[in-house]
């Protein structure tokens, strides 16, 4: 199975990023350190983010 990139949006800041939705690590806002996502053993959980768009 394939992974997607994903548009997202951070909850804290608004700063816009793309992500893999199957990541190994865990992934900080840019702007202001918060965590978006964390690594789970398969699909990525998405804690600090909103999903504007699935890119493939």
């Amino acid at each position: 199975m394939a992974g997607q990139f994903l548009s997202v949006t951070c909850r804290d800041c608004g700063t816009g990023t793309i992500i893999f939705d199957r990541s190994v690590n865990t992934i900080s806002c840019d702007v202001c350190g918060a965590t978006l996502s964390r690594p789970s053993g398969g699909k990525a959980d998405l804690v600090g983010c909103r999903v504007v768009e699935a890119n493939e």
